[in-house]
């Protein structure tokens, strides 16, 4: 991968990176090759009591000022149904893609990781150039700050130890959009519900049963913030709403609802098991295929790859069944739950404000539990739509029990920012255009950095990624040579 383009740096270590699983909350691997490659380097290093990792690489000349450069070690651990991979252990299959005359890498059924291996692999480029002599920054020194646990709960930042952060001035190197420079996203809450399951049983040998699985498959899912406005179809509410209309015309008895995966993720793929009557099969294949097409329709300029099967389950074990009264309840509340956006920002056009997502389902032996995220640029907006879902189950008479798990604040945008002055210079004098200032509707650790830090100066950029935190993740390979260009110049123009 040296030969995708500059700095070579940058693809050799992206490769290899790929190579080491870090998966969020099992950031060790990972951290260890940055940590050796630091210290064989010669760099001081550093973890603190939570597991972040900092690089300090000092100015050539005496100190005049440095700036801190962060990325997060985890990623995003999503693959298709049908592609056979192990996080914990397994490589990433990495392959180059041609779409349009532009090169893409992505990877093979899995994530890419992009998100954010692009920020590792562009700090590990970066000693490894320093440390050859092939770059330098003056008086500039760097801190190369990698967070844990970015993916799922944000405890690396949460729990940072102050003396991690020295300096006022940092480069957030997450994101997935380029040509653009962030300087403000959503908070957000991940919010869960267990409920205890009121079971009955079915009996297997009365004849009068078949069981079978209905699987919504082959969605584009991606980011739970980014992507939550272009309309994109949640795997776990079409099981719901199919189900929901079989359990109004027939005698449907479900076994378990599944899907979902990441709070931070649109489901792409569920499942449910259900009991039906033999007489009613033939009638309810016919309904679930108008319903199919009715869904196909609905969003075949949006997410057109939509599939929906039904299969037979001969040998079916388990005749668990969620009771008929537990069973129209949850369902109700499923298909009125609040998901996607559900406000837009009153002074920036196109920029939802407040959003959810209806993240996983999983169904236990004696209980279901639901996973959701709610983002907003106000923290009591999404403490309203959290509470609007336990409002719901209250309605239904339904007890529960409710887990915060994570909560984040909002990175407020500063538009006299010295740094984002000093950045919009820079890519113009590069680039003879202007570049693109935003606020988005993802959350960052930057919130929590802001939040810790006041003082520090703070912006975000990155190369291109399409589909985040889904198996569809790709890397534009043109876009990092000009992200790295860009850095670079900041670099540059902040060590005189």
């Amino acid at each position: 991968m040296r030969d995708l383009g500059n700095p070579p740096e940058f693809w050799e270590y992206f490769e290899q990176i790929s190579k080491i699983p870090r998966c969020s909350g099992y950031e060790g691997q990972i951290r260890n090759y940055v940590k050796n490659e630091a210290e064989k380097f010669h760099f001081e290093t550093k973890i603190d009591k939570v597991g972040n990792l900092l690089v300090r690489i000092p100015p050539k000349n005496n100190k005049k000022s440095n700036i801190i450069l962060q990325s997060h070690l985890d990623m995003v651990c999503e693959k298709n149904e049908n592609t056979a991979h192990d996080f914990s252990k397994d490589p990433l299959k990495l392959r180059i893609n041609e779409i349009n005359g532009k090169k893409w890498v992505t990877a093979d059924g899995t994530t890419l990781g992009a998100d954010n291996g692009t920020g590792i692999a562009t700090q590990l480029a970066l000693m490894k150039k320093i440390h050859s002599g092939k770059l330098e920054f003056g008086q500039l020194g760097l801190d190369l700050l990698f967070t844990i646990d970015e993916e799922v709960g944000m405890s690396g930042v949460y729990q940072i130890d102050e003396d991690m952060i020295e300096g006022n001035q940092l480069i957030n190197l997450d994101g997935i959009q380029d040509k653009v420079i962030t300087i403000g996203s959503v908070g957000m809450i991940a919010s869960s519900f267990e409920l205890k399951l009121e079971r009955t049983n079915i009996n297997q040998e009365d004849d009068k049963f078949e069981v079978i699985k209905i699987v919504t498959s082959g969605l584009l899912g991606g980011h739970s913030g980014c992507d939550i406005n272009r309309g994109r179809a949640n795997a776990i509410i079409l099981i719901v709403r199919i189900l929901w209309k079989l359990n109004d015309k027939y005698s449907i008895f479900i076994n378990s609802i599944n899907g979902g995966k990441a709070s931070n993720a649109i489901p792409r793929e569920a499942d449910t098991i259900l009991y039906v009557n033999k007489k009613d099969i033939t009638e309810i294949n016919d309904y679930i295929n108008i319903l199919s097409t009715e869904i196909k329709n609905e969003f075949k300029s949006i997410d057109d790859g939509i599939q929906i099967s039904i299969q037979k389950l001969e040998n079916f074990e388990n005749n668990k069944v969620i009771s008929k009264q537990f069973q129209d309840k949850i369902l109700d509340v499923l298909y009125i739950m609040p998901n996607g956006p559900i406000s837009m920002h009153p002074d920036i056009e196109n920029l939802v404000f407040t959003s959810s997502n209806l993240a996983s389902i999983t169904t236990k032996k004696n209980r279901i539990e639901i996973t959701t995220s709610q983002r907003s640029f106000e923290e009591c907006s999404y403490k309203v739509v959290y509470e609007k879902i336990s409002a719901l189950f209250l309605l239904a008479g339904l007890n529960f029990k409710f887990k915060n798990r994570g909560s984040v604040g909002s990175w407020n945008p500063d538009f006299s920012s010295k740094l984002l002055k000093l950045s919009k210079e820079t890519y113009k004098d590069l680039f003879k255009e202007e570049i693109k200032v935003q606020v988005i509707h993802a959350t960052l650790e930057t919130g929590l950095l802001k939040l810790k830090f006041p003082k520090i100066d703070i912006v975000s950029f990155s190369p291109k990624i399409d589909g985040a935190h889904s198996p569809y993740e790709q890397l534009n390979v043109m876009s990092v040579e000009n992200y790295w260009e860009f850095l670079l110049g900041i670099l540059k123009n902040l060590s005189y």
